[in-house]
């Protein structure tokens, strides 16, 4: 029986394939300005053949923007943290840890950032990740699909208030409880 849920959506941070498409498919209709209706028309001229691969590249890019995004819904059930994972309206996948032996949970990037970068932001370099008891090593919450995901603070926030509120053992580092108010 689900008592309560956590509903996260992935952010949509697709600025650049818009760019692309925008400045891909105006190079593509400039180079094909006048090639159709001249008495030259060659069909495979160079410039024709280079609007038809921007024209390419604007197709990948909508097709990248018409993606659908991650949702994850996180409940608990009978002391086991479960995450249907959701690409769109399609389950991709279900994680299942036991709350009882999440030890330590921190958000981290997977590269050391630099003095003079900020602490977080919306790069899909951060990792939400999780220590077991009697174990040394960190683990991503998210699976493998926290490679390619883009989750706002807040949302991070929200997962780490929602594991600690049903395991206050957690430790989380002091700095994180602090900007996530935890």
């Amino acid at each position: 029986m689900r008592h309560k849920e956590l509903h996260v959506f992935e952010e949509s941070n697709h600025l650049l394939w818009g760019l692309i498409i925008l400045v891909a498919t105006a190079l593509g209709t400039y180079l094909l300005v006048g090639s159709f209706v001249t008495m030259d028309w060659y069909p495979f001229n160079i410039r024709q053949l280079l609007a038809l691969g921007l024209f390419g590249i604007s197709f990948a890019g909508i097709i990248k923007l018409s993606e659908p995004l991650y949702h994850f819904i996180l409940y608990i059930d009978d002391d086991t943290l479960i995450i249907d994972i959701k690409k769109g309206d399609v389950k991709t996948d279900t994680l299942q840890i036991p709350v009882d032996h999440i030890q330590h949970l921190q958000f981290a990037p997977h590269n050391p950032r630099n003095a003079d970068e900020a602490l977080f932001d919306f790069s899909t370099n951060y990792h939400l990740l999780y220590k077991k008891k009697d174990d040394t090593s960190f683990y991503k919450l998210l699976g493998d699909q926290s490679a390619a995901i883009t989750l706002k603070v807040d949302d991070i926030a929200d997962i780490m208030r929602f594991i600690s509120n049903r395991n206050p053992n957690i430790q989380i580092p002091r700095e994180q409880a602090t900007y996530f108010n935890l």
